[in-house]
């Protein structure tokens, strides 16, 4: 069985779900260049947990509408998959999680799975952010998920590089400078294979304004632990939006 890929994906907007975007383009082509993984297992930066991971062991995914005030077109979306019990369990025991009812599928996973898979029929096991662990804790939960990929199992981890609200200018296009300049720093040190550059994010330069709290970025050090050496490390949607918001994303298999 050819190993599954593992992806980071900078999701941004909600709206990006359904506008005419250059992100919303390139995932609905990773659907068909990447084919249809037996399950995906997701880890959001819109589920977040303290003091250790959990995962959904639910049977559907309950669509999570994490989000106020955008248009209705957004909130009659619809995209409620699968769920995979028994791979649930399986996650939950590899990480040392707690099996977890109370959350579903949120904007962060289905705002991209609806445009990969849009016929929602690709099971996913939800899987949150823990926003005390260390880096080094985070990258070690990778390295257990990595094996499952062995099996048909893809692994995506959606957040932001750059993720500030407080800065969001909403008639950008681009990125203010400093969010454009932590952005392909971190970029270059991950498709550099500079992985420890990326778990020490807090002290590059930039940082402060970039990731001024971190649940957006460390699903990307989780994604960096589940690579193997023999993964080649692409980048795409390398652009920012709203001034304070990085779309880049990373594509390893």
């Amino acid at each position: 069985m050819e190993r599954a890929p593992v992806l980071f994906v900078g999701h941004g907007s909600p709206m990006n779900a359904i506008t005419d975007n250059p992100a919303r383009h390139a995932w609905k082509q990773l659907g068909s260049q990447l084919g249809k993984p037996k399950a995906i297992i997701a880890v959001s930066a819109h589920w977040t947990s303290r003091g250790g991971t959990k995962v959904n062991t639910q049977a559907v995914n309950r669509q999570i509408y994490d989000m106020y005030g955008f248009p209705q077109e957004l909130y009659d979306l619809r995209y409620e998959p699968k769920g995979n019990p028994a791979l649930a369990g399986r996650v939950a025991t590899l990480l040392e999680a707690s099996p977890d009812t109370s959350w579903g599928i949120d904007h962060g996973i289905w705002s991209i799975l609806c445009n990969m898979y849009p016929a929602c029929d690709v099971p996913v096991v939800m899987v949150s952010t823990d926003v005390t662990a260390t880096p080094a804790k985070l990258y070690g939960l990778g390295r257990k998920l990595g094996p499952l990929r062995d099996e048909g199992y893809a692994i995506l981890a959606s957040g932001n590089v750059v993720h500030n609200l407080g800065k969001v200018g909403w008639d950008m296009q681009d990125g203010y400078p400093w969010a454009d300049a932590f952005d392909k720093k971190i970029e270059q040190a991950v498709c550099g294979g500079n992985h420890q550059k990326v778990m020490d994010y807090a002290s590059v330069a930039g940082s402060r304004l970039a990731v001024p709290t971190p649940e957006h970025f460390l699903p990307l050090i989780v994604a960096l632990g589940a690579i193997r050496e023999d993964d080649k490390a692409t980048s795409f949607n390398a652009y920012r939006e709203l001034g304070s918001m990085s779309m880049t994303s990373f594509l390893w298999k």
